[in-house]
């Protein structure tokens, strides 16, 4: 297997590599033991006049061919489409323009072919009527699709949010396009079926990708296989690559994890009885006509409560997630338990009188799957030559966490198929002599790798933010919890190698040069979900039967379910290379500023970054109590303190739930700052509630602090049981540290030390980090995002009549209205299924409009009409300004206009005066709502152009 490599066309638009990408399906193998290529959806490249390429005639899985838009013409592609590709090279400062085609089946054909639960925020019913059935809803379309570039400095137009979707050209739909679908200006009007995306690549080095990110089947599609590869390049990496201090030899490992659908012919029997097949057990409701046999993904569809009130526990045995109403304080829901058709009586306690009313399809908690995948590959090997070479890793899987290691393959375990190396060694986890420091001791089931099989080292020199401010050497860890019961984070992940969340990524070098002739196991140990371990989710081999509690089998030697062996590693037995030295590369990085030469200058200065700066800088960190850090920025003599924007993370039911139905739920919402421990401080929001993450963008170049800047710090209060990963859209943070609420300080691990737009964010502890967007230089204008606060319900609709307050904690009621909402871009979980269960809030970054010119005054009597050139296409009015001093200190009086309006009659002259006035072009962004008293509503931000050019009259 292979993934293709995007082909640049460098001529349609001089100064930028263009693209031609399309969304089809395919089928792919993606293990020689599935009994069918795996039906997938995935990006391919198109064929041009300019890129031709291989000119692949593109079909669907069923064999019809794929065509263009016109509905004519069948398309071809430069490559045969293969899961991840195709994988764009960018260099950093060279804008990539692409033209999307959604090229997916329509109709039926276009459904999706995993679970869908439509009562999924988008997935479901929209605001318009069925053509000729009034009062009936329209829904949403399964082949709604889109590009986000993770990790882009893009304009908000081209950031693939989740109302930026587009169906295919030959739909039979009202919804044709998200709402907040906008061209590249200065590229041709797309027809349907396709839009147009710009990439600044503004960036130093780093891997990126781009994944759908489509309203209510972002999961799905990223699951399906929406999701490829992309790689900046700079002169800063490249310098490094010809001086030899870090290798050229670059390997790509994008992993994941699959379920597959497994037999459904051969009988089998259990502990737990005989069954028709595998998937008979398993599964008894998988539809295979709708959703696909034996070797095509799988994914949750059924929500299965821990609760079970027909028991004599009162719990349920192989449930999964709470339940709002079982569950105390009992969640109030329009749609709560109904009578289970299959109740017998009180003698079957998995059989209680009621169950859940929730969709026969629903979403679930999390999908934490039982294969790991590597660049579309289930459980693959790779030969490399006893070398370093550098390991570029993203954790694109929808949810589940990766903690990798290296072990030497266990010589010794043979599979009952005669295999070998397919094994790490495990050995109890109990105090031994020998073991290094820290080596877990705990006791726990199924053992620890024996240390005395350790491989290299991951020698970390970048993450998804790009180059580390130093390199961090991870020697072998496994996976460990903090055990002091007298910490508040009791439980939290304390110990681990290289810890990746979804969506995470590092760059590491890793040197075979010692173990030629070897076989390596690339390992994984971490927690699903994190930190809180459901054993069902850790597939080990050995792992005794857990079918009586809704697992697995046992898990045998060389064969999957296995979540521990990741890849195998082949080194090939030949002349070693020289050891790699690390000690060159961590003098090299300091001696030549890498990190200050690559990446913006960082917001806090804290001792950790003296190496990259080639100097010393105060330990900066932030205390539980603490409101706001007092700090002299980079290049400045004067502090500045920059108070804290208070957020919050609630996932515990009864407080975070789905609102319908009484599921489990995840929010992001409001820490009331400054309050005391006996008031109410936790204000909770939904994805379609009015915006309170308002952010002004700082001016490249202006000092933190002053005038031009918009540094933000955000001390995110997680009061939940899970790690998220919280991912920004747009810009980076700097993580200055965690805090737990006992104001044990955790530091930031090194190679969090940087730039960072995915950041993982611990229960029971405070994260703190600074922000602070940049404007991109961009070649065009944009307009603001102006869209009613919930696109799928009809304008004037009340969306929430329970538990919404506004920023004061004033209760609210919330109708579906108008909002702009500027530059508009989300934070969310990149837990896809957390995102989806509405974890995910809009970030709207404020931009000034452009000046307005040219302004001129006529008198006639005792009015004056001033006129002006509106060279704006964002200004939501403009402020004319009268003075009686050219300095406008003295008889200042402002009156305004609206949007688009170039004229103002001014009336109230007196005779033998002289007035000034000048214009400003205002953009007021944020809810404008008059809410009811004594309700203050949602914030509001205002940016103003520079005024127009002053003039002068007299009476």
């Amino acid at each position: 297997m292979y993934i293709p490599i995007a082909v640049p066309d460098q001529i349609t638009y001089p100064g930028s590599d263009y693209y031609e990408i399309a969304v089809v399906e395919f089928r792919q193998q993606m293990h020689s033991d599935l009994p069918v290529a795996t039906k997938l959806r995935g990006y391919v490249q198109l064929s041009t006049t300019v890129v031709p390429g291989s000119q692949v005639p593109l079909t669907n899985p069923d064999g019809t061919p794929i065509l263009m838009p016109d509905g004519v013409t069948q398309a071809l592609a430069v490559d045969a489409p293969a899961y991840l590709g195709p994988f764009v090279l960018a260099q950093k400062d060279v804008p990539v323009r692409v033209k999307f085609y959604n090229l997916l089946p329509t109709g039926a054909g276009g459904d999706l072919f995993i679970p869908v639960d439509t009562s999924v925020m988008g997935s479901g019913m929209g605001p318009l009527d069925m053509p000729g059935m009034p009062g009936m809803k329209a829904s949403y379309t399964q082949n709604r699709a889109t590009l986000h570039l993770h990790g882009g400095f893009s304009p908000w137009i081209s950031d693939g949010t989740p109302h930026q979707w587009i169906t295919p050209a030959g739909e039979d739909t009202v919804y044709p396009e998200g709402v907040s679908v906008y061209d590249v200006p200065d590229m041709p009007v797309s027809e349907p079926g396709t839009m147009t995306f710009y990439y600044t690549n503004q960036q130093s080095a780093r891997l990126m990708f781009y994944h759908d990110h489509a309203y209510g089947i972002t999961r799905l599609n990223v699951y399906a296989g929406e999701a490829a590869g992309y790689l900046i390049s700079d002169s800063v990496e490249q310098s490094l690559i010809d001086a030899g201090i870090i290798p050229a030899d670059q390997i790509p490992l994008v992993i994941q994890d699959k379920t597959f659908v497994p037999d459904n012919t051969v009988p089998i029997t259990n502990m737990l009885g005989t069954f028709d097949s595998q998937l008979a057990f398993q599964d008894p409701t998988w539809d295979i006509n709708i959703w696909g046999g034996p070797g095509e993904l799988w994914y949750p569809h059924v929500y299965v409560p821990m609760q079970n009130p027909g028991d004599p526990s009162g719990m349920n045995g192989i449930g999964r997630w709470h339940y709002g109403p079982w569950f105390w304080p009992p969640t109030p829901v329009p749609y709560g338990p109904v009578a289970n058709p299959y109740y017998a009586g009180p003698g079957n306690p998995m059989e209680p009188l009621l169950y859940p009313g929730v969709p026969s399809v629903s979403a679930p908690g999390e999908a934490f799957m039982d294969t790991p995948v590597v660049n579309g590959v289930a459980y693959p090997y790779i030969d490399v030559e006893p070398k370093a070479y550098r390991l570029r890793i993203l954790n694109a899987a929808d949810d589940r966490f990766f903690n990798l290691q290296m072990y030497l393959a266990d010589p010794l375990a043979t599979t009952f198929d005669g295999r070998l190396n397919t094994e790490v060694k495990l050995v109890p986890a109990i105090p031994t002599i020998g073991f290094p420091e820290g080596w877990p001791a705990d006791g726990r089931e199924g053992g620890v790798p024996d240390p005395a099989t350790v491989g290299p080292s991951f020698i970390q020199i970048g993450t998804e933010g790009g180059f580390l401010p130093e390199p961090v050497v991870h020697a072998m860890q496994p996976i460990d919890w903090n055990m002091d019961m007298g910490t508040f984070d009791f439980g939290n992940l304390n110990k681990y190698t290289l810890m990746l969340g979804t969506a995470e990524r590092a760059d590491v070098i890793v040197d075979f040069s010692a173990y030629a002739g070897q076989t390596l196991i690339l390992y994984n140990d971490c927690p699903a979900p994190s930190p809180a371990s459901d054993p069902r989710q850790d597939y080990y081999t050995g792992r005794p039967d857990m079918t009586d509690g809704g697992g697995s089998e046992p898990v045998i030697a060389g064969f999957g379910p296995n979540t521990r062996t990741v890849m195998q590693i082949r080194v090939a037995n030949t002349a070693p290379a020289a050891p790699f030295d690390v000690a060159a590369l961590q003098a090299a990085w300091s001696a030549l500023g890498v990190f200050q030469a690559a990446q913006n200058d960082i917001i806090i200065p804290q001792a950790a970054y003296g190496s990259a700066y080639g100097t010393t800088f105060p330990d900066m960190v932030s205390n539980i109590f603490d409101n706001s850090l007092t700090f002299t920025p980079i290049g400045a003599t004067t502090p500045v303190t920059i108070p804290f924007q208070s957020k919050a993370i609630q996932d515990e039911m009864g407080e975070a739930y789905d609102h319908e139905y009484g599921r489990m739920a995840v929010q992001f919402g409001l820490e009331l700052p400054k309050t005391q421990a006996n008031q109410q401080t936790l204000l909770l929001y939904n994805y379609a509630d009015p915006p309170t993450e308002i952010i002004k963008p700082s001016v490249v170049g202006t000092q933190i602090g002053s005038l031009g800047d918009g540094t933000q710090i955000w001390k995110i209060t997680h009061n939940g049981v899970d790690v998220h990963t919280v991912h920004w859209h747009m810009f980076e943070v700097q993580l200055i540290n965690r805090v737990a609420w006992d104001n044990n300080i955790r530091m930031t691990d090194p190679n969090e030390l940087g730039w960072k737009e995915t950041i993982r964010v611990n229960p029971l502890q405070d994260t703190i980090v600074a922000l602070r967007p940049l404007m991109p230089n961009l070649p065009f204008e944009l307009p603001n995002s102006v869209r009613l606060l919930d696109p799928t319900m009809p304008e004037g609709a009340v969306l929430k009549t329970q538990g919404v307050m506004d920023v004061t904690g004033e209760p609210v009621t919330i109708t579906n209205h108008m909002v702009n909402y500027g530059w508009e871009y989300v934070w969310h979980c990149h837990i896809l299924a957390h995102e989806e269960m509405d974890m995910m809030r809009v970030m709207s970054i404020v931009v000034p409009p452009q000046a307005p010119s040219n302004l001129a005054a006529t008198i006639q009597g005792n009015r004056a009409t001033l006129t002006w050139t509106d060279n704006s296409i964002n200004e939501t009015g403009f402020t004319i300004e009268r003075a009686t001093d050219p300095a406008f200190t003295v008889g200042l009086t402002t009156y305004t206009v609206g949007p688009d309006v170039t004229t103002y009659t001014d009336s109230r002259l007196a005779n033998k005066v002289t007035y000034y006035y000048r214009v400003t072009a205002n953009n007021v962004v944020g809810d404008t709502w008059v809410y009811a008293a004594p309700a203050v509503g949602f914030p509001t931000m205002t940016a103003d152009s520079l005024p127009t050019n002053t003039v002068q009259v007299t009476r």
